[in-house]
């Protein structure tokens, strides 16, 4: 039975709800405010359970200021888009301008009005334990065309030993527009309030990477990892290189960069992308994704003592944050997979977290 609660009003006096989805392996709480994953219970290897997703303990704290994006659904365009401007045709877009020198640059479509910040509607299917919520924004809305439906669904299942959560993402439109979402959770295997995660061991799918400018936008070149710190072929400490003397890591205080994640083939099923491990605990996390890519950012500007769960304080890399995407700024990079989407051609994307013991 999927149960729905309060989960308290914003300052406009929003009222926001939360439904929490079970399985014998899990329990995952999600969010209509923002189609946000707040949290997921489940166990390690002694039996002994801990949420594991980094978030607030109500809505007043997504809807604050929440530089981090905890938990939610990142969209229309998510990561940094330079200059903020939407080429589309024969003509240019602009998102608002909200990060970088003289806030010219876009992160995340809108820090304030994005898709993480609003009130979505709800639909319960307790056959396939699952919850859907959608938002529409009108054309123009944000500076793109289109009329838009977004919807995000989440469905819990139990495999084997493992809990499984899918979450699926998708977008329509009535006309082109320009659509590359995502969710942005912080993990964290030992528990959301454990502290840091530059012990737990990660490999990444990925023989390249994007290196950053110095504002954090791409810029428009693929890097091999190999003979880099970005090097996560093979299993390693999050921390163990990331105080290296490297221009890119330093940018970004550590990892905060896009992935190119092997295999990658348009509408087939998620791939293999991410695997976490917390030897501690004995949790381990893997991610599947459909996307080109997928952003790691280890946090490392997290900041938030006040109404953080459990009375919890997360200082830099408390929490570890996989973001699957197009690569981001794509829409000035023809030679990259693009993320347009079209009447008769929607936009989708399908996340996998599998959360097992070792």
């Amino acid at each position: 039975m999927i149960e729905k609660s309060s989960f308290g009003q914003t300052g406009e006096g929003i009222e926001a709800s939360a439904y929490t989805l079970s399985c014998d392996r899990a329990h995952v709480r999600v969010s209509d405010f923002g189609a946000t994953l707040l949290g997921i219970e489940c166990p390690g290897s002694d039996g002994a359970t801990a949420d594991v997703v980094l978030g607030y303990e109500s809505v007043q704290g997504y809807a604050g200021t929440n530089g981090a994006c905890y938990g939610g659904t990142i969209g229309p365009v998510a990561n940094r888009t330079d200059r903020a401007e939407v080429p589309l045709g024969d003509k240019v877009y602009h998102l608002p301008g909200n990060d970088g020198p003289d806030h010219a640059n876009n992160l995340h479509s809108d820090l304030e009005q994005g898709l993480h910040k609003r009130l979505w509607e709800t639909a319960v299917d307790e056959g396939s334990n699952s919850v859907t919520f959608s938002c529409v924004l009108e054309d123009g809305e944000l500076g793109l065309p289109g009329n838009k439906t977004f919807s995000v669904t989440y469905a819990l299942e139990d495999d084997g030993d493992d809990a499984v959560l899918t979450l699926t993402q998708s977008c329509t439109t009535d006309a082109a527009t320009y659509v590359n979402m995502t969710n942005h959770a912080y993990f964290n295997l030992a528990g959301h309030d454990a502290g840091t995660v530059l012990d737990q061991e990660v490999s990444v799918d990925a023989d390249a990477f994007l290196p950053v400018r110095e504002d954090s936008v791409s810029e428009g070149g693929v890097r091999p990892v190999e003979g880099t710190p970005f090097d996560f072929r093979d299993a390693k400490p999050l921390g163990r290189d990331i105080s290296e003397k490297d221009v890119q890591l330093e940018r970004a205080r550590g990892y905060d960069h896009c992935f190119c994640v092997r295999g990658y083939v348009p509408g087939a099923d998620p791939r293999h992308a991410l695997r976490a491990v917390d030897r501690t605990s004995g949790r381990a996390l893997d991610i599947f994704v459909t996307t080109p890519g997928a952003h790691l950012y280890t946090g490392n500007w997290l900041d938030d003592a006040c109404g953080v769960k459990d009375g919890a304080a997360y200082a830099p890399r408390s929490g570890f944050a996989f973001e699957p995407e197009f690569y981001p700024d794509c829409v000035h990079h023809p030679e990259w997979d693009q993320s347009v989407c079209e009447p008769g051609r929607p936009y989708s994307s399908t996340i996998v977290y599998r959360l097992s013991t070792i």
